[in-house]
């Protein structure tokens, strides 16, 4: 069988969450070109299918992913269009992921190396098995962890955490990952398909607006670009929205909400 054959993606539905799964087992789920433009139009599929809430991103087999496939690195990392220009598909991916109105999850599990955390750290939660074994390694190859890898770990663990990780190339322990917040929860590898299914049960008895909304904050403030106008606009908007009513109704008549799709 081929690497073409081998790396793939595969996307399922069941109810409102969608699982993406990163599939090339040749090299421990690591990514090629062809997965992250996969991935990229999976998601943008999915963002506007108004039935899936939560997707789900996870490794097939028992490892998550092991960062980018280094012998696809160049069309990865250093590609060029028609005109010569620089594209970075890592870092499309990165920002498809950590911009996607709906929720994301990354389930990880086995082997979390090199890119394979700022994958993960781009989704809104992530679930991990306490057996993981995570390393962030681009010095070990004379490479620079991408932009936004370097700013998201630097946010997350402090600068000289980050240096740490970064200039040693060192594994760490799943209990030090939790502790620096690397990961949003650990769970025994039993476990982490029921926490699966109670976190995006959560999610669906949610509205959709206040998470789609509060996402686009967090993620807005994140990049230093939520401005006073955008603040007093979806302040408007949050007061007359559809979900605000259904929410209120339920409360007041002591029944579980019934959201829309949208939410609006």
């Amino acid at each position: 069988m081929g690497k073409d054959q081998e790396a793939q993606v595969g996307v399922s539905i069941s109810g409102s969450v969608a699982t993406v799964l990163l599939d090339n087992p040749r090299q421990f789920n690591a990514l090629t070109k062809d997965m992250c433009l996969h991935l990229v139009g999976a998601f943008a599929g999915l963002a506007t299918n108004e039935t899936v809430r939560t997707i789900v991103v996870r490794g097939a087999g028992a490892n998550f992913c092991a960062g980018i496939a280094i012998d696809d690195m160049d069309q990865v990392l250093f590609d060029r269009d028609s005109a010569g220009e620089l594209i970075n598909h890592f870092d499309l991916l990165d920002k498809t992921i950590s911009s996607c109105a709906k929720t994301t999850i990354a389930v990880v599990e086995g082997n979390c190396f090199g890119g394979a955390w700022q994958l993960a750290s781009a989704c809104d939660i992530q679930l991990a098995s306490d057996d993981v074994s995570i390393a962030i390694t681009p010095a070990k190859i004379g490479l620079v962890f991408p932009r936004p890898g370097i700013e998201r770990l630097v946010r997350t663990v402090g600068e000289h955490r980050a240096k740490y990780l970064l200039f040693s190339g060192a594994k760490i322990s799943i209990a030090e990952a939790e502790r620096w917040g690397m990961f949003t929860k650990v769970v025994g590898s039993g476990q982490l398909e029921a926490e699966l299914a109670a976190l995006v049960q959560q999610v669906a008895a949610n509205s959709p607006y206040s998470i789609a909304r509060t996402k686009e904050a967090i993620y807005l403030l994140s990049q230093g670009e939520a401005n006073e106008s955008w603040w007093e606009a979806m302040w408007e908007e949050n007061g007359e929205n559809a979900d605000l009513a259904e929410g209120r109704s339920a409360f007041l008549e002591r029944r579980a909400p019934n959201y829309g799709g949208a939410g609006e």
